[in-house]
């Protein structure tokens, strides 16, 4: 009778299989037809504007014209690219604030991270409270650098020259107006790179520490052969991303420097913003925004394959 019970049940969950598979299949499309809504509204908002905008690039669309004003120009837009000194300049101007900006921001975050990862009172409460500048909109943060570095009544010059030194002419100096910018961008998104790495620290280890400490290394040494190579894939990875936000700098520059003195801080961003809503030259404005996304995949492919390398490094 046993056999003949088990035999049932295995021809009874054979019966069953079919059913399950295809209760199964049926569960996965049902998954499919509610993902496919999501999905075709991304593409919409990411690859139709993406595709749009390359094609503008390739006309010569002028919005002051009532009639004519889209005629296809092909590569002219980008030839005259090459030979806009203005854009060359505003190129300058955006690598030399990311270089300035990440790099700052890397220093001071680890720092920070570095000393946050001695201590235990109050850690926490230091931590809250270094997020309240990444809480602002780029614009507030720009709106405080404006108060901040003001000339005349700014806090700043008022404790230099509380101290004896000079006013310092902090936005209206073409050498000094960009490093004033990447000081307020500094102050908004240090915390970033601080909590990341902060993050990295309390994650590694402490059995490679302490046994390099037993065999008499410094702290300079542990520093330098095993804190910074074991944090090398996160110190990569958050200036990659950091590095791709600042080339899209305009909030903080429009509103506290408005790209000056003359154009000593005016962005590739913030040139493409006076071309296509100023002056009304949309082809030529799509093809400048097209060069920053050219900037932005050479960035984004040099640190990655540097992660790649580290990575395959660190396995071997």
């Amino acid at each position: 009778m046993s056999k003949e019970r088990s035999s049932t049940q295995a021809v009874a969950a054979a019966s069953q299989l079919p059913l399950r598979r295809q209760s199964k299949a049926a569960r996965d499309r049902s998954k499919h037809v509610f993902l496919l809504p999501t999905v075709i509204l991304i593409l919409l908002l990411s690859i139709f504007p993406l595709l749009f905008s390359l094609a503008v690039a390739f006309l010569s669309w002028d919005l002051s014209r009532l009639e004519g004003g889209i005629r296809f120009a092909g590569l002219a837009n980008f030839v005259t690219l090459v030979k806009d000194a203005r854009f060359w300049n505003t190129t300058r101007v955006t690598v030399f604030f990311v270089t300035g900006a990440v790099a700052l921001e890397y220093v001071l975050g680890l720092g920070v991270a570095l000393l946050l990862n001695q201590i235990s009172r109050f850690r926490r409460i230091f931590v809250v409270i270094s997020l309240m500048p990444m809480m602002l909109t780029p614009a507030a943060v720009g709106y405080v650098g404006r108060m901040l570095f003001n000339e005349s009544k700014g806090p700043i010059n008022d404790i230099i020259q509380m101290l004896g030194g000079p006013m310092v002419p902090w936005t209206s100096e073409g050498s000094l107006a960009l490093p004033s910018l990447i000081l307020v961008d500094a102050w908004e998104w240090t915390p970033f790179m601080l909590i990341v790495l902060f993050a990295g620290l309390q994650s590694l280890p402490q059995e490679v520490f302490e046994a390099a400490r037993v065999d008499g290394a410094s702290d300079i040494q542990i520093f330098r052969h095993i804190t910074l190579p074991m944090l090398a894939p996160v110190s990569l990875t958050i200036i990659l991303i950091r590095g791709l936000e600042a080339f899209k700098l305009f909030d903080i520059s429009a509103v506290m420097t408005g790209g000056g003195p003359g154009t000593a801080t005016e962005t590739v961003t913030m040139y493409a913003y006076r071309v296509a809503m100023k002056n009304g030259n949309l082809g030529y404005a799509s093809a400048i925004a097209y060069s920053l996304l050219i900037m932005i995949v050479i960035f984004s492919t040099i640190f990655l394959n540097s992660l790649r390398r580290r990575t395959a490094a660190g396995l071997e």
